[in-house]
């Protein structure tokens, strides 16, 4: 795979997210404000150092997203109580519910109805699914692991869906 491969592949993985993270019903936002809201409701009072290398989003982008969503009353921010001279964002109530609803769809299950599209064949589309689905959240687990400068075998906090944690259902593939 060349490296423009690689890009290109990132921009269609970027447009299957953004579907899978979006329903009729949702207001049309600006796509940093999604990715940056799932974020926060699960793993609330991030920095925005955090906020910037969980997402892969510039700084100062972050940062103009982070001071428009709490114009808009989306977030709250406060200084770290541990380091004053940082700021912790946190989503505000409304917003859990609305997200947990969005985040309900599994990698997998996005991935299967877009390979659905190509190959007909179930069976085969739901092998090929969870092939993939492992081998992108052991490359996201490596790509966080070093954007956020810790090491790749230190325990990692994921961020995993909000509505397992509710439910209690462990993710695909995972036991309890």
């Amino acid at each position: 795979m060349k490296a423009s491969e690689l890009y290109l592949l990132g921009k269609h993985l970027m447009e299957l997210a953004a579907r899978g993270m979006r329903d009729d019903t949702d207001p049309e936002t600006p796509e940093i404000y999604d990715v940056l809201i799932s974020v926060l409701v699960e793993g609330p009072g991030m920095s925005i150092g955090e906020l910037t290398a969980r997402t892969g989003f510039a700084q100062s982008h972050v940062s103009g997203a982070v001071a428009r969503m709490r114009a808009e009353g989306a977030v709250v921010t406060r200084p770290d109580p541990a380091d004053r001279r940082r700021t912790l964002v946190v989503p505000v109530d409304a917003l859990v519910e609305a997200i947990a609803r969005r985040q309900q769809r599994a990698a997998e299950e996005i991935l299967a109805a877009a390979l659905a599209e190509l190959d007909p064949d179930r069976d085969s589309v739901a092998d090929r699914a969870a092939r993939l689905t492992r081998a992108a959240e052991e490359l996201y687990r490596l790509l966080t692991a070093r954007a956020l400068g810790v090491d790749e075998d230190a325990a990692l906090t994921p961020l995993h869906s909000l509505a397992e944690k509710t439910t209690g259902r462990p993710r695909n593939g995972e036991r309890t």
